[in-house]
């Protein structure tokens, strides 16, 4: 081989290792490039897989509602041990741990209270789940306490009024309970406005118990005036009343208007002032004006009662037969057609005491 040969194989054999370093170095690149995006899939993955604190905590909501209580409280003790300042958390772990041990719901519940930086919303939150730690307790002086500090914080929290309200009426104190009642019906419009009248109520029962009954009078007719009446004021008005057949007869009245279910005692009542006082027209005028204004069973089949006593046969069927053309499926009317047909005195008896039963029963109209 010539020496311009020799020279020329050299520089091709050392080009022939460049290329092979560099084909080396670049597969141990790619090499390198693909084991780094496999492991940062394989890492991505794996941290899809694992909720964050706000996805565990709407898992363990979802878990309370479908009645997994263990793996809730797993869920809240887990967020809890990773982010101590969570404090949803803490409060959903003491609501869930105070049915099993209320102490300790207590203790999980002060905890919160205790941090220095909480806000407002959050204390007033945790102060409403201990007073329910508390009422859960039989601890109602501290329940007291901390819905009071709620409405320190919020004067119109509706739920705190309307706990105070409640633990004041099972303690007896009708009028701690009816300031709060006041509260209510000031910061919630759509409140129940008949509690007012139910709580003057219960106040006048307190002062009738002590014999203050110049008092007690005073608060029933303050119930029984009030728009949405507790019926109950104005039974007890008219049973008071019992010597003023006027105002008696008023009263249950108005307890009829108000409480339908017990109409027809209240009729009854009624009936008996009227008979007691040789009213007997008025009984006939008493029912033909209930039914004036609505139909009532209980008041036709009385009218057509005192119809047939009085022979007025034609009235008291053209009465049934009147009702009969807009309601004939009701069953007080077709169970009066069928008294009014029959001419045994017995069976209609028998009609009249069986749809006044069923009517007092509410099994008819």
């Amino acid at each position: 081989m010539s020496p311009l040969a020799k020279n020329l194989v050299f520089p091709i054999r050392s080009n022939s290792l460049e290329f092979s370093a560099l084909s080396n170095l670049q597969i141990f690149i790619i090499i390198f490039v693909v084991l780094s995006l496999i492991i940062f899939l394989l890492v991505s993955n794996r941290s899809k897989n694992i909720p964050t604190d706000a996805e565990a905590f709407n898992y363990a909501l979802k878990a309370l509602v479908n009645g997994e209580k263990d793996k809730a409280y797993h869920l809240l003790r887990e967020i809890i041990s990773k982010d101590s300042n969570n404090i949803d958390a803490f409060l959903l772990l003491g609501d869930l741990v105070r049915e099993k041990d209320v102490n300790q719901a207590i203790k999980i519940h002060q905890t919160v209270i205790l941090r220095p930086h909480i806000s407002q919303s959050k204390k007033i939150e945790a102060h409403t789940a201990l007073s329910k730690d508390f009422i859960k307790s039989g601890n109602i002086s501290k329940a007291e306490e901390e819905l009071n500090n709620i409405l320190n914080m919020d004067s119109s929290n509706k739920w705190a009024l309307l706990k105070l309200k409640d633990i004041a009426t099972e303690n007896k104190n009708w009028k701690e309970a009816l300031k709060h009642e006041k509260k209510l019906m000031k910061v919630d419009i759509h409140h129940k406005k008949n509690d007012e009248s139910m709580l003057n109520y219960y106040i006048a029962m307190d002062y009738k118990s002590k014999d203050k009954i110049k008092n007690y009078v005073h608060y029933l007719e303050k119930s029984a005036a009030a728009e949405n009446i507790y019926p109950e004021s104005a039974l007890e008005l008219a049973n008071h009343n019992k010597d003023n057949a006027v105002k008696a007869i008023s009263y249950y009245k108005l307890y009829a208007k108000h409480k339908p279910s017990q109409r027809t005692m209240a009729y009854n009542k009624i009936e008996n002032i009227l008979f007691d006082n040789q009213q007997y027209d008025e009984v006939e005028n008493l029912y033909r004006e209930l039914l004036e204004n609505s139909f009532d069973g209980f008041a036709l089949n009385r009218l057509v009662d005192i119809l047939l006593e009085k022979n007025e046969v034609a009235d008291a069927n053209d009465l049934v037969d009147r009702f009969m053309k807009s309601n004939h499926s009701c069953h007080s009317i077709r169970l009066n057609k069928l008294k009014l047909e029959s001419e045994s005195f017995e069976v209609k008896k028998s009609i009249s005491s069986l749809c006044n039963e069923m009517i007092k029963d509410e099994i008819i109209k």
